[in-house]
């Protein structure tokens, strides 16, 4: 089944032969603009830009439905790209493409002297119009195309009465000619076609009147004389040469096409500027330009629109690439500097530029019309039918663009901007970004001379980071260092560093970074412009609506528009996900505006409701994670007017991973500057999440300012919860006393206070902290005195802490029906919240249990019901778990590929997180199956691994367990003088009272050391 289209009149879809309604106006002009731009991406915003005047907020959607529409009713490839949605189809299924395709077979018919199928072909194509292009279809997108086609169509009208008049057609085109005069009074081709016609068939004096005719309204309408084609010709009758007619088929002179005189022996117009010598990358965006622009089957206008923030190179890119071309474009390279940023000169406007090209083009500058529509119909007509490149350099927006636009294909444009031009219909986006490193150091290296660089290249990576990859600052910095010889690249990295510094190295006389971006900002609205401040005031590495709007003091819907136009502009860049980061050299400028323009008082109430904001946040997207035992209601602070609210817990743990680096960033920011209870509630409220991610990346920096802060505003509990922080944060990095010692202090400052809620979180942490220390029955007493103290307040989740925690201990110990007495006591305890989180760490040491007992169906049914909740919640800590406990049942149960499976998974997502304990447990996990499966010798290298691992980390129970399976691979090779020996060693580092424990000195009691334990029982029935 096949479907087409027909654009040459109005929108006809036939698919199978049929005639295909499509149904609603807004889904037939969606479709259009899809054909418009077939096996391109279309942005949704540009859709939505040309389907409403004033978009509802649920544009997207309505966008999403018609194209499942179309996909249904038309079984069209509709894809979604990115941002935008791309229709596939062939070609020939759109009649434009078939119009097009004719006027080509016409021109290379003709080219090899075949006038009659050349003609022939001209019919064929005109004969595929309906009436008007795109009929009944209102909207600028729409009314552009059907310009453009409307163009086409008369330059093949044209081409076609001028092959008639060639193959002696003269008396019957006379009356065509006539009407499409009348009503074309402007095209000279017409008029010389007509004159042509009426002379060659003996009515001179006509022809005259027709001459004379078109010179009056050329003068009355334009102030123009005609043309040299129609000057000429008039010439030709006057003289009284005449022209026979020329029988069918033959080819003849084109009085229009040769003209006598002298031949022309101007060069070819060549305009476009010297291409740097030392360009450097952009490798993948040239061979994509290229491929496109190169594209056989696309014969429309072929735009290309580059845009990028200033200095990113765009200029050069698109000038290096129009000397690439140049050889095919052979009737001219055109180059227009549009001046849309420029120091100190105006933009300038399509009447200027439109003078430009035509005398560029040979024009006399007496026959350039005094009007923009004038000066733009004449180069389009000067461009028909040329194969050209034109370069439009540094352009303001599309208006500036659209009126020099050529209207027929065998035209390639290159327009370049710091603005996306998302309104130009047809052109090919490319958005340039700072250069890769590799390409970033090239380009220094050639500016700088190799010999300058040689030796030095970590020192040039660290210029060319601090430049930001941004070329215009690379050759700038360059060009510094190429003038002070006596530096080494280091001497200028180190100047750089400094932000005065910085500012001042990256100009060169009128060129520099700064300078580039002022031009930017001077095109801002004000709204824009207080939000590019603004933005410098925030400390991290990307920012979204929410946050912006805290800074400016604005809705985040006002914050998000100017963000968005900001983008368009690329001042900020777009992620793509609502999330937006600057450049840092971008950042310097916007430090210096913010600066000049508002004062201490504006930028510190900014920072406060920035404060406000991520400290307000960062509690209620915690309060989705597991229960907080550094619990503390913000205070510092007013409320925001606006947050970003997580329906559950995966949206919460979205969003603190994509805030993770900010909100250290801006504790750290609140701390220097004063807001000391804002620090040290951030730290205090981002607990959980530090708790998930192992207390990893910048936590003890994080909590060491929170004391400090706390300390500084006279806040004691703000120290205790912080030292609390800061002993856990030292205590999964191995640093246990002092982890110890900040403990012991917290509890002072807690039992000082008073606030025996943090007593009994601190008595927690220590019997944790015991635990580390391979002294379980000392951490089961202090449980103990916790449990105690635990009534009132937080006593029920605490009570279910401790009860969960003292089961876990009573699992390592073997005692496993008092264990699970207090797992299911801590289950019944755990609030529904929790049960996705801190639940699942007490279901695993159940199923644990079901497993150390044998009855491995118990403990799959709980370790598969904890795998499938921690997806759900996005809870990685209790999926990593989850496999774990699955590939130890799987083992025993004989199923070894899969243990090994979920083993290998859970030691990927560990080291992934973090999580050293699982790691080590994991790399044990993996050893026993590979020893079950009959493979020693993997399991010996992941034992040994495991014993490593654990000596790092200093977690002696997990090093004791890697000298067991090594110990069982001894054995299994019938070594057992090897086998006691490891067997001893794992005795002595296993902590007091531990089952594991017992099933080494097990093994020792025997003579033969047989298998007696669990991990030899499975050995056993998987048959090795």
């Amino acid at each position: 089944m096949t479907v087409t289209f027909r654009l040459l009149g109005p929108l006809e879809v036939r698919y199978s032969g049929g005639l295909v309604r499509i149904a609603g106006t807004r889904q037939q002009r969606l479709l259009v603009l899809l054909l418009l731009e077939v096996n391109r991406v279309v942005q949704i915003t540009a859709l939505i830009d040309q389907l409403w005047v004033d978009p509802p907020p649920s544009a997207r959607q309505q966008i999403y439905k018609a194209i499942c529409g179309l996909r249904k009713a038309l079984a069209l490839r509709i894809d979604r790209v990115g941002s935008g949605y791309r229709l596939l189809l062939p070609a020939p299924a759109i009649d434009w493409y078939q119009f097009l395709r004719t006027l080509e077979e016409a021109d290379r018919a003709a080219a090899r002297g075949d006038l009659a199928e050349a003609a022939d072909r001209l019919r064929t194509g005109l004969d595929l119009w309906r009436g008007n292009a795109l009929a009944g279809l209102a909207g600028d997108a729409f009314t552009n195309a059907a310009v453009r086609l409307e163009e086409q169509r008369l330059v093949a009208v044209e081409k076609l009465m001028s092959l008639r008049i060639r193959l002696g057609d003269d008396s019957a085109v006379v009356g065509e000619l006539r009407e499409l005069v009348a009503v074309h009074p402007l095209r000279e081709a017409f008029r010389l076609g007509l004159m042509q016609a009426l002379h060659r068939s003996g009515r001179q004096a006509e022809a005259l009147e027709v001459y004379d005719e078109g010179r009056r309204i050329l003068a009355d309408e334009l102030g123009l004389d005609p043309g040299p084609d129609l000057r000429r010709y008039h010439q030709v009758i006057l003289s009284g040469e005449g022209l026979e007619p020329a029988p069918a088929g033959r080819r003849v002179p084109d009085v229009a096409a040769e003209p006598a005189g002298p031949p022309d022996l101007r060069p070819v117009k060549s305009y476009l500027p010297h291409d740097v010598t030392d360009f450097s990358g952009r490798c993948a965006e040239i061979t994509r330009l290229t491929a496109a622009v190169r594209d056989t089957d696309r014969l429309a206008l072929t735009i290309s629109s580059i845009d990028g923030m200033g200095g990113v190179g765009k200029t050069a890119l698109a000038v290096h690439l129009g000397h690439k071309l140049a050889e095919d474009y052979p009737d001219g390279q055109y180059f227009v500097d549009l001046h849309g940023f420029s120091l100190g000169i105006d933009p300038v406007t399509p009447a200027q530029a439109l003078d430009a090209l035509l005398s560029d083009s040979g024009l006399p500058p007496e026959l350039v019309p005094p009007t923009v529509q004038g000066r733009s119909s004449l180069w389009r007509s000067r461009m028909a039918g040329k194969k050209a490149l034109l370069v439009l350099d540094n352009a303001l927006n599309t208006a500036q663009v659209r009126p020099l636009l050529p209207g027929t294909s065998g035209v390639l444009v290159l327009i370049t901007s710091r603005r996306k031009l998302t309104a130009l219909e047809g052109a090919m986006p490319l958005s340039l970004d700072v250069l890769p490193d590799d390409d970033a150091i090239r380009l220094f290296t050639k500016v700088a001379g190799p010999e300058r660089t040689e030796g030095q290249e970590q020192a040039v990576a660290v210029v060319v980071r601090i430049c930001g990859n941004l070329p215009l600052a690379i050759r700038v910095a360059a060009a510094r260092f190429r003038e002070r010889t006596g530096w080494t690249v280091a001497d200028l990295a180190r100047r750089l560093l400094n932000q005065a510094d910085r500012a001042r190295l990256l100009r060169v006389e009128d060129r520099s970074v700064t300078a580039v971006l002022r031009l930017s900002y001077r095109y801002l609205s004000t709204a824009q412009r207080r939000v590019f401040r603004r933005l410098s005031l925030h400390p991290g590495v990307d920012f979204d609506a929410y946050v912006v709007a805290a800074l400016v003091g604005c809705q985040p819907g006002e914050a998000e528009q100017c963000l968005e136009e900001l983008a368009d502009d690329n001042l900020v860049r777009s992620g793509g996900d609502g999330r937006y980061h600057l450049h840092d050299l971008v950042r310097d400028c916007a430090q210096l505006l913010l600066r000049e323009n508002e004062d201490e008082a504006e930028r510190r109430s900014a920072l406060s409701r920035l404060f406000d904001y991520y400290l307000h946040s960062a509690h209620a997207w915690s309060e989705h994670l597991v229960n907080n035992l550094y619990r503390v209601a913000p205070d510092a602070g007013p409320h925001p007017a606006h947050i970003r609210r997580p329906p559950d817990v995966v949206a919460a743990s979205k969003f603190l991973d994509a805030e993770r680096a900010n909100l250290v960033a801006v504790a750290q920011l609140a701390a220097e500057n004063g807001w000391y209870r804002h620090a040290w509630q951030l730290a205090c409220s981002l607990q959980p999440m530090l708790k998930l991610r192992n207390y990893g990346g910048h936590a003890h920096a994080l909590f060491e300012r929170g004391v400090d802060a706390a300390r500084t505003a006279g806040d004691p509990d703000g120290e205790s919860l912080c030292l609390q922080g800061l002993s856990a944060v030292c205590r999964e990095q191995g640093s246990r006393a002092e982890a110890k010692e900040h403990l012991e202090h917290a509890l002072k400052l807690s039992r000082d206070l008073g606030d025996q809620d943090a007593v009994i979180a601190q008595l927690v942490d220590l019997a944790t902290l015991l635990l580390g220390e391979d002294r379980p029955t000392d951490a089961r007493n202090v449980l103990r005195d916790a449990a105690a103290l635990a009534t009132g307040g937080h006593g029920a989740f605490l009570r279910g802490v401790i009860a969960n925690n003292t089961g876990a201990i009573l699992r390592d110990l073997g005692e496993f029906d008092e264990a699970l007495e207090h797992l299911h006591a801590a289950l019944a305890m755990t609030e529904p919240s929790e049960l996705a989180r801190s639940g699942l760490m007490t279901r695993w040491s159940v199923g644990t249990i079901h497993h150390l007992r044998g009855e491995p169906e118990r403990a799959l049914a709980e370790f598969t019901a904890i795998l499938e909740s921690s997806g759900h919640s996005g809870f990685e800590h209790g999926r990593a778990l989850a496999l774990l406990g699955l590939s130890a049942v799987r083992r025993s149960l004989g199923d070894i590929a899969e243990s090994l499976d979920r083993g290998r998974a859970a030691l990927t997502l560990a080291r992934g997180l973090g999580l050293r304990t699982i790691e080590c447990e994991a790399l044990n996990c993996v050893g026993e199956a590979a020893l079950a499966g009959g493979d020693p010798d993997c399991a010996e290298q992941i034992f040994e691994q495991a014993v490593g691992h654990a000596e790092r980390y200093r977690l002696m129970r997990y090093k004791a367990r890697g000298f067991d399976g090594l110990a069982h691979v001894a054995l299994a090779r019938g070594n057992r003088v090897d086998a006691a020996r490891l067997w001893r060693e794992a005795v002595n580092l296993y902590p007091e009272g531990m089952a594991d424990a017992e099933f080494a000195r097990a093994h020792l009691s025997r003579p033969d050391l047989g298998g007696v334990c669990f991990r030899c029982a499975t050995k056993s029935s998987a048959g090795g």
